[in-house]
């Protein structure tokens, strides 16, 4: 039996002001979060029902002698692979042109094993480890080897037995492929894992490539984006929210006097981002794929450190009284002085340049400077894209200052990525802050979206809320007519495209910067009639803010406190 309340966090979804009409809406996924303290023992962890592999094979202990000197057809006679082929999926892949050119590539997934129809695949890796070919990838000329995870639902984490034989099978695939195409042996070959499947240490041995899309990120952040990638397609399921901990380096700073607990969720899902050293988060300093240096629990790039010191506004040459001033309000250490300013200025300056800071210039940034910083820039990066975690979260891994970003910063396809995982993270963050016991469990559903009518729909809390304060209107005669709900990203770019024409009001955000993206805002017709019933229920209208001028339709749930001096949800 559990007793406990439900969260509901939004993901791949984006946040700020916008109005407009509703277009045609495609899916989008939501992670359904709920704390549940047990009260008959320990939390039962969906995420390793049915490791149990009901089909015989080689154990993945046999599978770690794959020679890459035989073919995956010899690899089945010496019992290594169970061929499948013959039965189900090498005439239903696809015979690719022979003489195209293009260099083969290997992609990992996780799926569930219930799910129809499954995914074509060349491979798929057993829960006890053994592998099965559907489909020799070198008799189809494959250019995209497939290698599928199998999982049941809820499952988000590879057995220990699929992921030796993952590695030993992807392992074994480029060294195969390596052998056959000499600028693949001079290059690597391109590996898409966005489950972050195979190992480090599997890719690095082999000088495996990433996509494109992940040139931006380190292969600590691309860890963690693959965690989060796990809960896309997992069907659902719960897990311990102590299983949470490894997605975030530890913080060892309380909490700031002011700040909230959205903020705070905001600054894990910055440090689940950059994944800093879980020994030492805030010493970590780590060279980023553009080239330059990044630092701390947060990673500080070089130019947002600079930008932090020059909004302290402590003038040419620094005032000693604004710095006191300064280490009373928490905000720079005891000690700080015009010299430790002078010497953070040149740590800051080396860093962009792409040299690393040593021990000792890390002693100019302490942990708790560090959480000052971080506080401020989550505010300055909440102004600028609007009221987005993952948007926030993105914007500070950028390296940029606020003022720097850019949409395209977020919309690429490597933004776009960390947008969705620093979303996922801030979700998450939000459930362990409401976690009292170390049995609480975490539950998430693929769609934690709730229909209000007329194809219209809300997010879990937003949409319950609204439903509630619908059936009370009714009671007293009144009918909430709703204009505009949640959207999806793909409708938000079409209303900010046709804004002002065919009905569209003028007035629409920026994709990824709207709170209906986030499936917690409305658009009311009949604003003054349902505004009380409305606040009754966990909404403000406008944006949290107050009402907003130009858009008096305009609600945002913001929960049952109906705080009126924050944007978040």
């Amino acid at each position: 039996m559990t007793r406990g309340k439900e969260i509901v966090a939004p993901v791949n979804n984006d946040g700020g002001d916008d109005h407009g009409h509703e277009h045609h809406r495609q899916p989008t996924e939501k992670l359904h979060a709920s704390i549940a303290t047990q009260l008959s023992g320990p939390s039962r962890d969906v995420s390793t029902v049915g490791d149990n592999n009901n089909g015989t094979g080689p154990s993945a202990e046999n599978v770690s002698t794959l020679d890459p000197k035989k073919s995956p057809r010899e690899q089945v006679k010496a019992g290594k692979i169970v061929d499948r082929s013959a039965s189900s999926a090498e005439a239903s892949l696809e015979m690719p042109d022979i003489t195209d050119k293009t260099p083969p590539k290997i992609s990992v997934a996780m799926q569930d094993v219930a799910q129809q129809p499954p995914e074509k695949a060349n491979f798929v890796v057993k829960k006890d480890g053994t592998i099965e070919m559907h489909g020799d990838p070198e008799t189809l000329n494959t250019k995209d080897i497939k290698v599928q995870i199998e999982r049941s639902e809820g499952q988000l984490y590879p057995t220990e037995e699929q992921k030796q034989a993952a590695d030993q099978l992807v392992t074994y695939l480029s060294q195969r492929l390596k052998s056959q195409n000499p600028e693949l042996a001079k290059n690597g070959v391109e590996l898409n894992d966005s489950a972050a499947v195979v190992s480090p240490e599997a890719r690095q041995s082999q000088g495996m490539r990433q996509p494109q899309e992940n040139s931006g990120m380190s292969p600590e952040t691309q860890q963690n984006v693959g965690n989060m990638n796990r809960f896309r397609g997992s069907n659902g399921g719960e897990m311990p929210v102590r299983n949470t901990n490894d997605y975030y380096p530890e913080r060892s700073v309380p909490r700031q006097a002011n700040e909230s607990d959205q903020q705070a969720a905001v600054k894990e899902a910055v440090a689940g981002l950059f994944n800093a050293d879980h020994a030492k988060p805030y010493e970590t300093v780590r060279k980023s794929p553009q080239g330059d240096y990044r630092a701390g629990r947060y990673g500080f790039s070089g130019r947002q450190i600079s930008n932090w010191l020059a909004g302290l506004d402590l003038g040419d040459p620094p005032d000693p009284a604004k710095i006191e001033e300064l280490i009373k309000q928490g905000k720079l250490p005891k000690g700080f002085n015009a010299e430790s300013l002078k010497k953070l200025q040149a740590m800051a300056d080396k860093m962009g340049k792409g040299e690393a800071p040593g021990a000792e210039d890390m002693k100019l940034l302490p942990k708790e400077m560090q959480e000052s910083m971080a506080t401020d820039m989550v505010n300055q990066f909440k102004d600028r894209v609007g009221d987005n975690p993952g948007a926030i979260a993105a914007g500070m891994m950028s390296g940029k200052t606020a003022g720097e970003l850019t949409q395209e910063d977020l919309t690429s396809p490597t933004g776009k990525q960390l947008v969705e995982a620093g979303q996922k993270l801030y979700d998450i963050a939000k459930v362990r802050q409401e976690s009292t016991h170390e049995n609480d469990t975490m539950k998430w559903t693929p769609d934690g979206k709730v229909s209000i009518g007329d194809g219209k729909w809300l997010s879990g809390d937003a949409g319950q809320a609204f439903k509630a304060a619908q059936a009370d209107a009714r009671a007293h005669g009144v009918e909430i007519k709703i204009n505009s709900a949640g959207r999806t990203f793909e409708e938000q770019q079409y209303l900010y495209a046709n804004r002002g024409t065919r009905g569209i009001s003028r007035t629409v955000a920026r994709p990824g910067t709207s709170n209906h993206e986030h499936g917690d805002a409305i658009d009311v017709q009949n604003y003054a009639q349902a505004k009380p019933f409305l606040q009754k229920y966990g909404f403000v209208h406008g944006d949290g803010r107050g009402p907003i001028a130009n858009d008096l339709v305009h609600f945002k749930f913001v929960g049952n406190n109906n705080r009126r001096d924050t944007r978040y949800a």
